[in-house]
């Protein structure tokens, strides 16, 4: 699988849409749409396609631009006809002392590049929004964990009256795995991958009812890369075909309106999985069916606090009996909290059952047997605070702790991070920032067992009016 030409390709769509995007002109002032079926599977968008443990941390172990642009709370935008630009570039000297995550550590400082841009409609009604960016990362040491990341996506709203609208977006990413997943780990290259995703869905509103019905299409496709066996000899490759496939998701959301903020709700999901490779190198076949049941509540209280809890079950079946099934509580929830007109802070929790090939081999006796997982389940929480000085500084931190229990396997994986962080806001269009984050893993399989930290230093360039 060679997928160095699809990546090239994409990160010259990248800057070509850039340039168009400086020369648009149509319509645009609504909130962007953000994907709604994640309510369908309360799916972490800070996640990794396999669903690791998100880093926590007020800067990610690479650039990683965000969900609203800098300027979007803090200045004004590019105008071109009726679309709102939101242009930055961010680049950042990072320090990792542990930059492969292994218990024998070694160091290393890069530096990382970031352009993006968002393209937001500023119409009375219906909404188109665009986004891309590019992201770089260049170490001084080890080369080999260079990595070119790109990302477009196109979305948007068809209003048919106040209370009811369709809405959709396709996206497409070129991106790596993070050494952290232990499917990943051991490929003298990071592990990349191209994700294409689809998304839509139909919202109406009944006087104190709301109906949701969504999907999601996405599919995953990782590229091979090489790997030196422990005994020596040449280079061989890890076969990643057998982690490509489809994943399937919808699901109806009901709720209704107890008063003007506060909404308790039922969902019902859909989450189906189905793998290129049928059987895999191991001869299983990974294909399967799962739901989620949850019923929540949520509660806003406009420019102070809005807070969403939900618990019920989930379940995910392997078409081959050989895989162990899953069937587990799921309990969750999101709190975004102005506690004063400086202080901000957010606690999220969430359980999810995620896709793995991780196997095990017993050697009590002969021949070897191999035991392989099904999957994950990943049990998260984190709570974290931002404080506003003045205007020109801010602080921020968090905690964070995670549990992945290996379905098939006699492995637990527990996950610690925390960060602490600031900035300082020099002028409109020019922000600096420092960032700390601590990285821990300790593990049933005690070979596995990491500590990282990472200290960053860098820049943000908000291009606005």
């Amino acid at each position: 699988m060679n997928s160095a030409k699809p990546r090239q390709y994409l990160l010259a769509v990248v800057h070509m849409m850039i340039a168009t995007l400086a020369f648009s002109s149509a319509a645009g002032a609504q909130e962007t749409p953000l994907d709604p079926t994640a309510d369908m599977v309360h799916e972490r968008p800070s996640q990794g396609p396999e669903g690791s443990p998100p880093v926590t941390g007020p800067a990610p172990s690479r650039a990683i631009r965000a969900a609203v642009p800098v300027q979007a709370a803090t200045g004004k935008p590019l105008e071109y006809g009726s679309f709102l630009i939101y242009p930055e570039y961010a680049a950042d000297w990072m320090y990792d002392s542990n930059v492969y995550y292994t218990h024998n550590p070694v160091g290393d400082h890069a530096m990382n590049y970031s352009l993006a841009v968002w393209a937001k409609s500023n119409w009375s009604r219906h909404a188109l929004n665009f986004y891309a960016a590019t992201d770089m990362a260049r170490y001084a040491r080890y080369t080999s964990e260079n990595t070119n990341d790109a990302r477009l996506s196109v979305e948007g709203r068809y209003d048919i009256n106040t209370d009811t609208n369709f809405y959709g977006g396709i996206r497409r990413s070129s991106e790596h795995l993070d050494r952290e997943s232990p499917d990943a780990r051991n490929g003298i290259t990071p592990t990349p991958y191209i994700q294409d995703k689809a998304y839509a869905g139909f919202f109406r509103h009944f006087e104190r009812v709301s109906l949701r019905v969504a999907g999601t299409w996405q599919h995953l496709n990782f590229e091979d890369v090489p790997f030196l066996p422990g005994s020596g000899g040449p280079l061989r490759l890890i076969n990643n075909d057998d982690r490509d496939r489809h994943q399937y998701t919808g699901g109806v959301r009901l709720g209704y309106e107890l008063t003007p903020n506060l909404e308790p709700y039922v969902l019902a999901a859909a989450d189906n999985r189905r793998y290129d490779n049928k059987p895999d190198d191991t001869g299983y076949v990974r294909d399967s069916r799962g739901q989620r049941y949850v019923a929540g509540l949520r509660w806003i209280m406009p420019k102070e606090l809005k807070l969403d809890m939900f618990a019920g079950h989930m379940r995910q079946k392997y078409d081959d009996s050989q895989l162990a099934s899953v069937s587990t509580p799921v309990f969750g929830g999101s709190m975004l909290w102005a506690a004063t007109s400086k202080l901000g802070m957010w606690v999220d929790m969430d359980r999810t059952i995620e896709e793995t090939t991780l196997t095990q081999t017993l050697s009590d006796g002969p021949p070897p047997v191999l035991i392989v997982a099904s999957s994950y389940t990943n049990t998260y929480s984190s709570i974290g605070a931002n404080y506003k000085l003045n205007d020109k500084f801010a602080l921020r931190g968090n905690v964070s702790a995670s549990k992945s229990k290996y379905n098939g396997l006699n492995r637990t994986d527990d996950y610690y991070g925390a960060g602490i962080g600031g900035e300082y806001r020099v002028s409109r269009n020019f922000l600096l920032h420092v960032n700390y984050a601590y990285r821990n893993l300790h593990s049933s399989s005690s070979a596995e067992n990491f500590i990282k930290r990472q200290v960053f230093v860098g820049m943000v360039i908000p291009m606005s009016n």
